[in-house]
């Protein structure tokens, strides 16, 4: 058997517990805002389950995170800040999604034109 598995579970039970705390919530707290329960949520954190693509988009939002954060190695370090990594991706995503905002603005002006 593959050591990624067990790797990616390491790397949501690291990145979900560090969030959880810098949002100053209790798994108590976590469970009652995503909708799951505090079993889920410490069996989570602990690497002992994993979890379908709607409960790591239920943890997101209820930590104000992107899904891929909760995945991404390293995305907090030691001194709990983000990676130099992390900083680019979330930097691009801004970019993009302002991006997209402007062109979905400029055809929709261009639109009421006619």
């Amino acid at each position: 058997m593959t050591k990624k598995p067990l790797e990616i579970r390491k790397t949501l039970s690291r990145n979900l517990k560090g969030q959880r705390k810098k949002m100053g919530f209790t798994q108590d707290k976590l469970a009652e805002i995503s909708g799951l329960s505090i079993q889920t949520i410490n069996d989570i954190e602990g690497g002992r389950k994993w979890v379908s693509d709607k409960t790591i988009t239920r943890l997101s939002t209820a930590l104000h995170i992107e899904c891929f954060q909760l995945l991404m190695p390293d995305l907090v370090n030691q001194n709990n800040k983000e990676t130099p990594s992390t900083k680019k991706i979330l930097e691009l995503m801004k970019k993009l999604k302002s991006k997209v905002n402007y062109d979905i603005e400029a055809l929709f002006t261009d639109f009421l034109k006619i």
